[in-house]
């Protein structure tokens, strides 16, 4: 099964050999960072019960994170005679191992609408505190925001029926710019290497990968006469005479379209090593989706461009398709018949996305990694990780193939809804860099097109070139 093009990098003297291929949902997961090495330890769990949800936990906690194997058994006997690290998670008193007093969250069914507890301890936020062993139960207050828990919990949507960021417990309790899931599961991991220090658990390196929703192929350019004569007007009746000399100047092809920056932006970050991934909006003709019409050449003319250039692509399923199966089925099939290619990735358009229902429409229709995961009106840890982790489906009570890859800042958060000037949101952008570099996590800029044009957006095309430089060296 095919994902995407991606870039792997082989070195050869003092040239580095670029080799590109198709690869399965395996190559977003060593572009991710998520799997485990040859060789790798293996932690050793005892618990009296099992369930999908602490299996679920554990494959995120220690396959994706800490880079190790892990085995969970209910058998005292063989978990006395393991040889290794071990974790005793219940109530029964052994020793050589470190402790995790379980909640009862992993072995429950079904969704309460109780939140948990939490306490600010030493600067940081706990859930599920214990008195006894390690200080909190990792595995409990882990599931819970990875599993979107609260997102399944009654909340109030915004006008775009989004979980937003004023909804989140991590937002309320002003945790949510650190990445709590990842520092907790260092904290784990710390203890781990105390309890074993013979034992060596693999260091995490930080990655850094550049994706752009595309929502407009171009500004001017493409539009056909009926579009285009229509915007002249509504330039000149605003009075806009500055985005009609630029428009005229792209027409008369004087100078570049604004919004024309796959080649610019795939040369960049194909010369620095940074993987990219474009997402484009694939219907147009109504309010919320305003790009060109899907016939038009622009299309295979850009794709054609980023297939040169070694850049990926995705869907950016439109407004209505989040609810909609036969319009995402639509849209799948057109791209992939003008892209040549299977689409396997997506982002949700606005960022809209229930977590009850538009998970089932992307694997329905063949969707293997998902990018919606963060907020649109405010930078943050949306589950409280940096890390991938796959879609947990409470009506089935059990892990899906969905993968879900978070992002923690749009630039939209800063031009559109904060109004920040680039200097600040650089700031932004590399403090919460700065705290996924402490966990060795990822750090997924999201950028759209229109950014790049300093019309619109003065010093956010400089500042993304600025931000990926500094981060990358």
């Amino acid at each position: 099964m095919t994902f995407f093009l991606i870039q792997f990098e082989r070195f050869q003297g003092n040239k580095f050999l670029y080799l590109y291929r198709m690869l399965g949902i395996k190559g977003l997961h060593a572009l991710l960072g998520l799997e485990v090495q040859p060789g790798a330890a293996q932690v050793f769990i005892y618990s009296e019960h099992t369930s999908e949800r602490l299996l679920y936990t554990c494959d995120f906690i220690f396959k994706h994170v800490v880079g190790v194997n892990f085995f969970i058994t209910q058998d005292r006997d063989e978990f006395e005679k393991c040889a290794g690290l071990k974790i005793n998670y219940s109530y029964r008193e052994m020793e050589d191992c470190l402790q995790i007093l379980p909640h009862t969250l992993l072995f429950e069914k079904g969704i309460s609408e109780l939140k948990p507890a939490s306490t600010v301890r030493n600067g940081s936020l706990y859930f599920f505190e214990n008195k006894v062993g390690f200080s909190f139960d990792v595995f409990s207050a882990v599931f819970y925001f990875i599993s979107r828990y609260e997102e399944w919990q009654s909340f109030k949507p915004d006008a775009h029926q989004r979980f937003e960021a004023a909804e989140s417990l991590l937002f309320q309790k002003k945790f949510h710019l650190k990445p709590l899931v990842d520092i907790w599961i260092s904290e784990l991991k710390g203890a781990l290497e105390r309890n074993f220090p013979a034992k060596k658990l693999p260091p995490r390196e930080f990655r850094l990968l550049s994706t752009i929703d595309v929502d407009n192929v171009y500004a001017y350019r493409s539009k056909g006469p009926v579009r285009t004569l229509g915007a002249v007007a509504k330039d000149l009746l605003a009075g806009d005479f500055t985005n009609l000399k630029e428009r005229m100047l792209v027409l008369r092809e004087k100078k570049k379209d604004p919004f024309d920056i796959y080649e610019e932006v795939a040369d960049f970050c194909f010369e620095h090593k940074i993987p990219l991934i474009f997402f484009f909006l694939f219907r147009t003709g109504n309010k919320h989706d305003r790009t060109l019409k899907t016939s038009s050449p622009a299309f295979k003319e850009v794709f054609d461009i980023l297939h040169k250039n070694r850049a990926l692509m995705g869907i950016h399923p439109s407004y209505d398709a989040a609810f909609n199966e036969e319009l995402l089925k639509d849209e799948l099939k057109k791209l992939g018949n003008v892209s040549s290619q299977k689409i396997t990735c997506s982002r949700q358009h606005y960022l809209r996305f229930d977590i009850r229902s538009t998970p089932q429409l992307l694997l329905k229709n063949g969707i293997e990694a998902d990018f919606t995961m963060g907020y649109a009106s405010a930078p943050g840890f949306r589950a409280g990780t940096s890390y991938p982790f796959y879609y947990f489906d409470f009506h089935r009570e059990a892990a899906s193939t969905l993968l879900f890859v978070p992002f923690c800042a749009m630039d939209g958060a800063f031009t559109v809804y904060n109004k920040s000037e680039p200097l600040a949101a650089m700031q932004s952008f590399n403090e919460l860099a700065q705290e996924i570099k402490k966990v060795g996590g990822n750090f997924i800029t999201v950028f759209h097109e229109r950014t790049f044009s300093d019309h619109l957006y003065k010093g956010f095309g400089t500042l993304y070139k600025n931000l990926h430089l500094k981060l990358k060296g």
